[in-house]
């Protein structure tokens, strides 16, 4: 019996492949297909059957109908640009990068439209400029923010250090979300929209090096750039820096270790007389002592004077991975999981959204991804 044929637009299909980052021998071989076919239906000198079509839009991401569109839709993907620091290559970005871009994309262009309809007020983010001194930028940014020095010290672990510091840059205005990336991909991403600024923060490291992440991407928020950042390559640090990634490098360190409490810290564990540090386990001690990545502690020090680059090239490489099991998830059901990876800000606006009839509770829940019991209890994360 002859394969039904789907007649897919060869121009949306070379759209999608190009939209996923996957070049079409990847695409061919995910989705099991011959090469020579997926060139056919490229070229428009073949048709491919329904079991077909569902590979390819189970290996692309969309859905079925969308190949039988007379025309490839309008991208609404930001031009993001991948940031490096020095030692580490330029490239495009990945295919898992792009699906969470998309993701963001999506769930960023619901909630510019929801902010709106609920006359929301606008996000209290400040701007910058690269010519800008970075350390003063940190000073107002965390006046802003309202963490006291006393608050930083006194939550009891990393995790609550993330879950305030995320907390008050949402209440900013700005949506945080938290992707499943994995350790092979960027740090986190930056999407500036005057209505609903978002960063995105990759869960493959600990919590430590996500508030890092957190304060980088806010960094290029303030400076209004899109910007993917990449993991850092302790070989190479002391090369010649991406402009922006060493501004927010130095801006994301500065807010997390102002320069007055860091010295006294510093002044309480060096000998009299002692005035640079070599030893990196002194460094862990101070990041443990304030909930920062090693990584941040070092880029302070250096930039303060007490180190050098030769200090952050002795980091570990396993300086920023997250302890054995991560996060336990143990207890948490699904609403608190998405809820954690939406973050409090999204999560609530989609629930006054639905409250104002402004969205539809089948609206919310496909962008909340909850049971629909989930609707009808208030979010938890945040104030």
């Amino acid at each position: 019996m002859p394969k039904t044929e789907v007649p897919i637009t060869p121009a949306v299909l070379e759209w999608a492949i190009l939209e996923s980052g996957l070049s079409v021998t990847e695409v061919a071989k995910e989705a099991g297909v011959e090469l020579a076919d997926l060139n056919g239906w490229l070229t428009n000198t073949a048709k491919p059957g329904v079991t077909e079509v569902r590979s390819l839009a189970q290996v692309l991401l969309r859905p079925v109908a969308a190949f039988l569109l007379p025309t490839p839709p309008a991208s609404h993907l930001p031009d993001v640009r991948f940031r490096h620091t020095p030692g580490v290559s330029g490239r495009s970005l990945t295919p898992k990068e792009r699906r969470y871009l998309r993701k963001a994309v999506r769930l960023q262009r619901m909630l510019e439209w929801v902010v709106q309809e609920l006359r929301e007020p606008r996000p209290s983010v400040p701007s910058a400029s690269l010519g800008d001194d970075a350390d003063s930028a940190a000073q107002a940014l965390r006046a802003i923010l309202g963490v006291t020095i006393e608050t930083q010290l006194q939550w009891p672990s990393a995790s609550v250090a993330f879950d305030g510091w995320r907390d008050a840059v949402e209440a900013l205005g700005v949506t945080v979300f938290l992707f499943q990336l994995g350790a092979d991909n960027c740090r986190g991403f930056s999407l500036w929209n005057k209505a609903v600024p978002v960063i995105a923060v990759n869960t493959a490291w600990n919590d430590e090096a996500r508030v890092f992440t957190l304060f980088h991407e806010l960094g290029h928020l303030l400076v209004r750039t899109d910007s993917a950042c990449a993991t850092a390559d302790p070989a190479g640090m002391s090369g010649t820096w991406d402009p922006a990634e060493r501004w927010c490098e130095h801006f994301a360190s500065s807010v997390l270790l102002p320069e007055a409490m860091l010295r006294r810290a510093i002044a309480e564990r060096l000998s009299p007389g002692t005035t640079r540090i070599h030893d990196v386990g002194l460094v862990r001690r101070l990041a443990t002592h304030f909930h920062t990545s090693l990584r941040a502690t070092t880029i302070r020090l250096i930039e303060l004077g007490f180190a050098s680059w030769d200090l952050y090239r002795e980091l570990p490489a396993s300086g920023d991975a997250k302890s054995r099991g991560g996060r336990a998830n143990g207890g948490r059901d699904r609403q608190e999981i998405q809820e954690d990876s939406l973050g409090g800000h999204a999560t609530r606006l989609f629930h006054r959204a639905v409250k104002a009839d402004v969205v539809t509770r089948s609206q919310a829940l496909t962008y909340l991804d909850v049971p629909d019991s989930a609707l009808d209890q208030p979010a938890t994360r945040g104030v």
